[in-house]
């Protein structure tokens, strides 16, 4: 339900993928460029197909089991395609730095193998879920398409290694592989591109490297949030009127899945949920320099991402904003089967 996946693939797929990568940018103001990338003529405002197989049949007033064994299996992925053309070296690596062994996948074009700049990504899975296996179709894409070295990092999960724990393996490969390239970039998607925020704000204040870009694919950017409040006002959000309610519905089950989340991540701590490591929304926005937030038009997600982005871009000058019509939470998973995630792998290979 939450990270539903499909073996099917788009109609019209080889169509739709030059049709989106064809569109030019949206807008440029306050520092973020953006780039919308809705769907075309009367499809405007709807989910894509494959999309809305996920969500249409929520029932009203829905429940999300806080049970971690259930969680867990709505975490798993299957069905996407690899698209890359060229020969790929996979491999596993185990990083040992600042008192931690961290097992990464490490990704390379054949012909790229020492190239100068790395990717260190963070998968999604709500701080308690899934692996770099999950989205490791995509990182072979990535890293074709941006001829960086990605190293897939197998973080600590949550409630059995709560925060910071994650994020404390996130910093230890930073610092084993930064003698080794040029240029480090950290990306993730979802509660791995919080991973990834809170590592560049680390970096930066520990003097270890400042990190050259950040790719957040559809990011979890404050916990605790007030969900009644204009970040998760799904009412605000464009869609044509038969379709609002499977996305009401869906905000619904987020919200549950927001407090179910951050109470395994943080797993009974006093902590202060307002801490910019916790919250990178209220983090100092300087601090992310060169960020790219890529997101669905229909992600519960999407209007903290909207205002970190707006926030990163009047601080910095030099963000992108890239939004997919008819997407939604975790496109990752559809990986060779959707046009736009496709353009959305090329887009941040383009940008990192």
């Amino acid at each position: 339900m939450l990270n539903d996946t499909t073996t099917e693939r788009s109609t019209d797929y080889t169509k739709e993928l030059a049709r989106l990568r064809l569109l030019a940018q949206t807008s440029q103001e306050n520092g973020v460029t953006s780039w919308l990338k809705d769907r075309a003529g009367q499809d405007l405002h709807t989910y894509e197909p494959l999309v809305w197989e996920t969500v249409a049949d929520l029932p009203e007033n829905p429940h999300l089991d806080s049970d971690l064994f259930s969680l867990r299996q709505g975490t798993e992925t299957s069905g996407q395609v690899d698209l890359t053309t060229h020969e790929m070296k996979v491999e596993m690596r185990q990083i040992v730095a600042m008192n931690r062994r961290v097992r990464a996948i490490r990704v390379a074009r054949m012909d790229h193998l020492n190239a100068d700049k790395a990717i260190l990504y963070f998968h999604g899975g709500a701080y308690y879920g899934g692996t770099p296996e999950d989205v490791l179709v995509a990182m072979r894409y990535l890293a074709e398409q941006s001829q960086c070295v990605v190293y897939n990092v197998d973080y600590a999960l949550a409630p059995e290694q709560p925060y910071p724990a994650g994020i404390l393996d996130g910093l230890a490969v930073v610092a084993a592989l930064k003698p080794d390239y040029r240029e480090i970039s950290l990306s993730g998607d979802s509660a791995g591109a919080s991973i990834a925020l809170a590592v560049s704000q680390l970096c930066r204040s520990m003097g270890i490297c400042t990190i050259d870009s950040h790719l957040l694919f559809y990011p979890t950017l404050i916990q605790g949030s007030d969900h009644h409040g204009k970040l998760w006002d799904d009412r605000t959000i464009d869609i044509v009127p038969e379709q609002r309610p499977a996305m009401h519905r869906f905000y619904q089950l987020f919200e549950q899945l927001d407090t179910i989340m951050t109470n395994y991540y943080v797993d009974g701590q006093a902590l202060d949920l307002t801490a910019p490591l916790l919250s990178p929304l209220l983090a100092d926005p300087q601090s992310f320099k060169r960020t790219t937030v890529l997101i669905g038009e229909f992600d519960p997600f999407r209007l903290q991402a909207e205002a970190f982005i707006k926030q990163v871009g009047l601080a910095n000058g030099d963000a992108h904003y890239i939004r997919y019509g008819g997407m939604s939470h975790a496109f990752l998973n559809f990986t060779g089967n959707v046009p736009a995630v496709q353009d959305a792998l090329e887009m941040a290979a383009k940008l990192v």
